[in-house]
């Protein structure tokens, strides 16, 4: 592995390895066993730029590489597998898709406070009847007048007992006999919008892995 990574890599790599074994390692075991999400570690994680490891420095993030972003989640796995799984879902199924997909409307709203840490992301797919085929799901998003009313049952998401911005897939023309599969965005806090029970996951207790449930949840048809 040395013999690939530039300095620049090996600077990244001390530098996290660094902050995991001062701030990470000595409470993994303590945060495990009291399914405990550490916030005062998650904040400085946040200032350090881990939660827009690609995100673009105009966007709030660090706007660093693919590899960095390898060495960076391999670094805080090895010291809590828990908040490894917390930041590379946030990054790659929460945000990437947002600023790979998104308008600058959406970007603005919803990657900027993602790549800080200000928000936490979470990724919506798997149901109870669907597992995670997409093609299965049940979840659906009926367009009323200026908004969508969505109805969803996702279980075992990552990060869902914290998170503030969901990627909800859905079924957007449940009538039809063909689905469309779409994406829309469901914010903690609005009408509806439900966070389950936590799952007892072994070694991964401090991520507040849980089902999401949106009941008759009207969501903006810009959060499409």
């Amino acid at each position: 592995m040395d013999s690939i990574l530039s300095e620049k890599h090996r600077i990244v790599r001390r530098s996290v390895r660094s902050f995991c074994e001062r701030e990470i390692r000595p409470i993994a075991g303590e945060i495990d066993k009291e399914a405990r999400f550490p916030w005062e570690v998650v904040e400085k994680m946040g200032k350090l730029g881990y939660f827009g490891i690609q995100a673009p420095r105009e966007l709030g993030g660090a706007d660093l590489d693919s590899i960095s972003y390898a060495i960076i989640v391999e670094e805080i796995s090895r010291a809590s597998g828990s908040l490894g799984l917390c930041v590379t879902v946030h990054n790659s199924v929460a945000l990437y898709p947002i600023l790979a997909f998104g308008s600058e409307a959406q970007q603005e709203k919803w990657a900027r406070p993602l790549a800080s840490g200000e928000k936490i992301g979470a990724f919506c797919l798997t149901e109870p009847n669907a597992g995670s085929d997409a093609s299965g799901i049940e979840a659906t998003a009926v367009s009323h007048e200026d908004a969508y009313v969505v109805n969803a049952n996702k279980v075992f998401v990552t990060n869902g007992g914290v998170a503030d911005i969901c990627l909800i897939f859905l079924n957007t023309n449940p009538s039809a006999d063909r689905k469309q599969i779409s994406v829309v965005v469901a914010e903690r806090g609005t009408e509806g919008f439900v966070v389950g029970d936590l799952e007892d996951l072994c070694g991964m207790r401090a991520n507040p892995v849980s089902s999401i449930r949106l009941y008759d949840c009207r969501l903006p048809l810009d959060n499409l």
